[in-house]
């Protein structure tokens, strides 16, 4: 049963506040609050403990994803970072995930990188990240070590980067050697 329901099926009882410890005066008192939806939940809970019931499953939390809200967010941010600069600041332009991903990555702090993974799934975000930041080794070596530990769970960030590095370029090679 859920708070509510345990505490309509007590309050329906006659007497319910005896052997509770509760005076007559005060378990009126929380009974009318109850009814008129003002009793605050933790006088529900102590209630409910104090005449004998138990919880037997913690309360649920969800955070609540508006993905509207949180993409606005990190596109104002980036504006203020000056991330745009090649646009015109009068147009309104429409910033695909891409680069919304890309320009987190390279601008924002941590704090908005976690947004970033709540906004959009693991995968996407790697592999965006090996298509525009790797490649720019060494200019963000340390910030392509961090998110390594922190969000894609490498364990030695140096041999990923630098056996990534390698098998591009060996694509490369081969790709100019095809040509000639």
């Amino acid at each position: 049963m859920t708070t509510v329901q345990s505490l309509q099926t007590l309050f329906s009882r006659r007497g319910w506040h005896k052997n509770s410890g509760i005076n007559e005066s005060t378990a009126r008192v929380y009974k009318k609050r109850f009814l008129e939806k003002r009793l605050e939940m933790e006088t529900q809970i102590k209630i409910l403990e104090s005449c004998g019931y138990k919880v037997i499953q913690e309360m649920q939390w969800e955070e609540q994803r508006d993905p509207v809200k949180m993409r606005s967010y990190l596109t104002v941010k980036l504006k203020n970072e000056n991330a745009f600069w090649s646009f015109d600041p009068a147009s309104h332009y429409e910033i695909s995930d891409e680069m919304l991903i890309e320009k987190v990555l390279l601008h924002l702090d941590l704090d908005d990188v976690n947004l970033l993974f709540r906004l959009f799934p693991k995968k996407m975000i790697l592999k965006i990240w090996k298509e525009k930041i790797l490649p720019l080794e060494p200019m963000n070596h340390q910030l392509n070590r961090l998110y390594l530990i922190l969000y894609f769970d490498i364990k030695d960030p140096d041999r990923y980067i630098r056996n990534y590095l390698l098998r591009k370029q060996i694509t490369f090679n081969e790709r100019i050697s095809k040509e000639n």
